[in-house]
C-alpha cells in the first residue's frame, strides 16, 4: 500500500486534540484518519478542489460519523485568493491538479478543466492558535501552497509540514521551491527529514532532497 509511511505517522505522530489541516484531501483517506485519531476534542479542515472528490470526501466522512470535528472546504490551496483552471482527472482522482501533467504515453487519461475557487491559508486559517500539521499533496502546486502560508510559519502556528516533492509536476516551480525551504531552514530553523517506509523519520539534506526525482513522504518540523 503506497500510503503506509504517512499512515503510520499519522497513527504515531497526531495525539487528540491536535489540529490538522489536509490539504489535497482527495477522497479523504488521511482526513478520515486524522479525524479519528485527533478525536472530538481536535479539528481537521480537509481541502479538496474537485467538487465530484469533495461530495465523496463528505461521503466517506458521513459513514464513518465524522462530522463534527472536521470541515470540507471545496476549494484550491494556492499563493492567493483568486480563480484558477483546473485539471479534473477522469480516472485518477489523486492526478487532478491545476498544473498540466507531463505526457505519459503508458498512462492515458482525460481531463475536465473548470474553474475553481482558489485561497491562501494565510487567508483562511488566522483565527487559529495552532496547527499541529498541514499535510501538502496537490501535484505540484506544492510551491504555491507554502507561498501562501508564509505569515502562519512566521507566527509559530504551524509545527509540521508534510509534503510530497515530485519534479515533473513542479516543473519551474522546482528552484523557487528549493530557496523556499532554505530560507525557512537558515532563518525559521525548520527540520528537513525524510518518512522512511516504516513510517519512520531519517535525516537529510536539501542536496539530497533535490536529488529525488520523485519522493512522497518529506517532513518539515519548526522549533518554535
Amino acid at each position: 500500500m503506497f500510503e503506509v509511511p504517512l499512515t503510520k505517522y499519522f497513527l504515531t505522530q497526531l495525539k487528540p486534540g491536535y489540529t490538522v489541516v489536509d490539504v489535497g484531501a482527495n477522497i479523504g483517506y488521511f482526513t478520515v484518519l486524522a479525524a479519528k485519531v485527533v478525536g472530538n476534542t481536535g479539528k481537521v479542515i480537509g481541502y479538496e478542489a474537485d467538487p465530484n472528490t469533495a461530495a465523496v470526501l463528505k461521503d466517506n466522512l458521513a459513514m464513518n460519523w465524522l462530522t463534527e470535528n472536521v470541515t470540507v472546504i471545496n476549494k484550491a490551496v494556492y499563493s492567493d485568493n483568486k480563480t484558477l483552471q483546473f485539471r479534473s482527472s477522469e480516472r485518477f482522482h489523486g492526478y487532478s491538479s491545476w498544473k498540466e501533467k507531463p505526457k505519459d504515453d503508458n498512462l492515458i487519461d482525460h481531463y475536465t478543466i473548470r474553474d475553481v475557487e482558489a485561497v491562501s491559508l494565510d487567508n483562511e486559517l488566522q483565527e487559529l492558535d495552532t496547527i499541529d500539521l498541514v499535510k501538502i499533496d496537490i501535484e505540484g502546486g506544492e510551491y504555491h501552497a507554502f507561498l501562501g502560508m508564509k505569515k502562519l510559519i512566521q507566527d509559530r502556528k504551524i509545527k509540521k509540514i508534510t509534503f510530497e516533492w515530485n519534479k515533473a509536476m513542479l516543473g519551474a516551480d522546482e528552484g523557487p521551491f528549493l530557496d523556499l525551504i532554505n530560507d525557512l531552514i537558515t532563518n525559521r530553523g525548520a527540520r528537513l527529514t525524510l518518512l522512511d517506509k516504516e513510517g519512520e523519520v531519517v535525516e537529510t539534506t536539501l542536496k539530497d532532497l533535490a536529488a529525488f526525482e520523485f519522493y512522497p513522504f518529506v517532513l518539515l518540523e519548526f522549533q518554535n
